[in-house]
C-alpha cells in the first residue's frame, strides 16, 4: 500500500516543479523588463527607461515628468529589487515585490504590464510610502486633496454641550 502511494506522490511532486519552474520561466520577462527599468533611472538613462514604458504611459507622462518621478518620488535612489509573486494573464501581467533604496529602506511595489507586439512594457507602477510626494508625477493621478482654492482655512464652530 505505501508503494503505490510514494508512486502517486513522486508524480504529483514533479509535475509541482515542472509548473513552477515553467511559470517562473514565463515571467521572468516582466522581472528583467522592471529590473531594467529601474537600472536605467539610477543610472540616469531616462531615454532608455522611457523605453521601458507602454504606449499608454508615454500618452501621460513625458521625459522630463519621468525624471522628475526619478530624482523625487520615494523610489530615487533604488539599489535593488525583489519581486516575490509574478502572474500573467493574456498580453498583461503584474509583478508584487519590494525596491530597496540607498538609504536601505524597503518599499512594497507593484508593477503592471501590457504586452506592446512581442514586448512586455510597464503601463503602471504603484508603491506605498510613509511620505507621499507633494505633488503628484503624471497628469491623471488620483488625488485625495481638496482643491486648493487660496481662501484661509476655516475651522468649524465648536458645539456646545
Amino acid at each position: 500500500m505505501k508503494r503505490p502511494f510514494r508512486i502517486i506522490f513522486s508524480i504529483c511532486m514533479g509535475v509541482g516543479v515542472v509548473v513552477f519552474i515553467v511559470s517562473f520561466g514565463v515571467t521572468a520577462s516582466l522581472v528583467d523588463v522592471a529590473d531594467d527599468f529601474f537600472a536605467a533611472l539610477e543610472d540616469g538613462d531616462f531615454q532608455g527607461a522611457y523605453g521601458h514604458l507602454s504606449s499608454e504611459f508615454h500618452g501621460d507622462t513625458s521625459i522630463a515628468e519621468l525624471r522628475s518621478f526619478a530624482q523625487e518620488s520615494a523610489l530615487a535612489g533604488y539599489s535593488d529589487a525583489t519581486w516575490w509573486e509574478r502572474t500573467i494573464e493574456g498580453d498583461e501581467g503584474c509583478i508584487d515585490g519590494e525596491v530597496q533604496i540607498e538609504t536601505g529602506q524597503r518599499i512594497p511595489v507593484s508593477i503592471f504590464f501590457l504586452k506592446e507586439g512581442d514586448v512586455w512594457k510597464i503601463r503602471q507602477i504603484d508603491w506605498e510610502s510613509d511620505d507621499p510626494p507633494e505633488e503628484e508625477w503624471y497628469e491623471d493621478a488620483p488625488s485625495d486633496r481638496p482643491p486648493d482654492t487660496g481662501a484661509p482655512a476655516v475651522e468649524p464652530p465648536a458645539v456646545p454641550m
